[in-house]
């Protein structure tokens, strides 16, 4: 119940960007964090979504994160975002220490389907590297993924 009452007075007093991205690591306060940011919860609505400037810069800010549930939340949220300047932070993940953040991570910049509005098209070094995870990720997962996404892209 703690948790609630918390997310109660923060909501109505407002909070920051920063601090819902925090609330994506929480559980209970994830799916209203999400729809604070956001806009929405689901893929439909995300890609109907008009995040503020503020809340794709923190989303873009905690996919460094110390929390791996954060930056995995946070590539799940810029992945159907429609904001193609988001794809370039989403690069650095790619060498994140957590493979299913890297895994998300790589369907992110591969996935069409998830941004409508985005031509599929990524600069010859990201594709480099979606290549050498595709051949070299410790991750039988993390490499699969990356096979995808270098089928979708130009």
């Amino acid at each position: 119940m703690p948790g609630r009452w918390r997310w109660a007075v923060a909501y109505r007093v407002g909070m920051r960007e920063d601090d819902l991205v925090q609330l994506l690591g929480v559980p209970a306060q994830r799916v209203n964090a999400i729809r604070e940011l956001a806009g929405g919860v689901g893929a439909t609505e995300l890609r109907q979504a008009s995040p503020s400037r503020q809340a794709m810069q923190a989303l873009i800010d905690g996919l460094h994160d110390q929390s791996p549930q954060v930056r995995w939340w946070c590539v799940q949220l810029i992945d159907h975002l429609p904001d193609d300047r988001a794809l370039d932070a989403l690069v650095p993940v790619l060498d994140d220490p957590v493979p299913r953040v890297r895994r998300n991570a790589a369907h992110a910049l591969g996935c069409v389907a998830c941004k409508p509005t985005w031509d599929g098209t990524l600069a010859e070094s990201v594709i480099e590297k979606l290549v050498e995870m595709a051949d070299h990720d410790a991750n039988a997962k993390v490499r699969q993924e990356a096979r995808r996404s270098l089928a979708c892209v130009t």
